[in-house]
């Protein structure tokens, strides 16, 4: 299971930006009712620019994988005995 994780959290996590070092969020994308669902963030590092999309998950953290989508599922406890 995935740790909660703020938008600041992970990227310092992954891109390693320093206090010397900027980080910038270059893209938005947002899902058709507005919310935002993932950002392209750049990092000005020693080494170059190194860059990321973070992804927003159903608990409101942030990773660099996409959600898993909801799939439509079949159970049991509709079936009459």
């Amino acid at each position: 299971m995935a740790v909660r994780q703020s938008l600041g959290a992970a990227v310092v996590k992954w891109l390693c930006p320093t206090s010397r070092q900027t980080a910038r969020v270059v893209t938005v994308h947002r899902s058709p009712s507005g919310r935002i669902v993932s950002v392209y963030v750049e990092a000005q590092t020693a080494d170059g620019p190194r860059a990321l999309f973070f992804f927003r998950h159903a608990d409101r953290g942030w990773q660099v994988f996409p959600p898993e989508t909801m799939r439509p599922s079949m159970g049991l406890g509709r079936v009459a005995a």
